[in-house]
């Protein structure tokens, strides 16, 4: 059970000029953070670097890169693009050093029929994995968006593709805010999973660091492990309070139960 943070979490910091990529990276270390997810908020190539550097200084690893894309998208012009988009991240992340990039199903949009929606998915996912095979990444779908975060469409979707290109990013208050179970969803899902969101919901469902919640993270982690998940859980905080303070409270409840599960039993 290793413990990143990505890149997401800081956005306010990122965004207002408050942090430098770089800086997120010092900031993860000091939390004590082990890995990061890096995409979105470059500023230039330069700072892809700096942050390259950075991240072998402090021996953190790039534990995924993230791009953000919709293949659910009716015009076909419009989802050839978007396959593009990706495939220009799988350069990018394989420039940064990442074994796996983050991506996501798209949204259901009103009036398309989910089965087609579904479908146009299935296809660019096939080729997207399909580049990514050629340059030595795994892509990682992410359960996102109100249709695509349910487990059945999760495990339809996988499925169909059928690449061992493709596999999942489990995000535990995506499945949660869908209407679906996180613990069910790792014992029905858990052997395509290959990075972890870690977030947490209230008794309201509003987003929170992870053990500020209601979601049962001792029996998720169980379950992925069960099913020979090793890889990272990445706190993704999106709760009211100050970015940093809630990323440190989700590494800090991580790292306890870590301690829990591998000393206590």
């Amino acid at each position: 059970m290793r413990l990143s943070v990505t890149v997401y979490s800081l956005r306010h910091y990122l965004t207002t000029g408050l942090l430098s990529v770089p800086g997120f990276i010092d900031v993860v270390a000091e939390l004590g953070g082990e890995g990061v997810d890096l995409g979105y908020y470059w500023r230039s190539s330069e700072e892809r670097r700096a942050a390259r550097r950075r991240l072998d200084e402090l021996g953190l690893e790039l534990a995924c890169y993230i791009t953000s894309n919709d293949f659910a998208k009716p015009s076909e012009e419009e989802r050839r693009i978007e396959v593009e988009k990706v495939r220009r991240a799988i350069i990018e992340a394989k420039e940064m050093g990442a074994r796996i990039l983050r991506v996501f199903a798209g949204s259901l949009r009103e009036g398309v029929k989910p089965g087609d929606a579904e479908r146009w998915v299935v296809e660019a996912l096939a080729a997207a994995a399909d580049y990514a095979a050629d340059e030595g990444l795994i892509l990682a779908v992410e359960n996102h968006g109100a249709h695509f975060s349910r487990v059945g469409v999760v495990e339809r979707i996988l499925e169909a593709v059928g690449s061992q290109s493709l596999k999942l990013n489990f995000d535990t208050g995506n499945f949660a805010r869908a209407g679906d179970d996180p613990v069910a969803a790792a014992r029905r899902l858990g052997r395509w999973v290959v990075h972890v969101h870690a977030k947490d919901l209230d008794e309201r469902g509003r987003p929170c660091a992870p053990g500020e919640g209601v979601l049962d993270f001792e029996t998720i982690v169980r379950e992925l492990s069960s099913a020979g998940f090793r890889g990272y859980y990445s706190v993704e905080y999106e709760g009211e309070r100050d970015q940093v303070l809630g990323v440190g409270i989700g590494l800090g409840y991580l790292k306890a139960l870590r301690l829990k599960l591998s000393k206590l039993g």
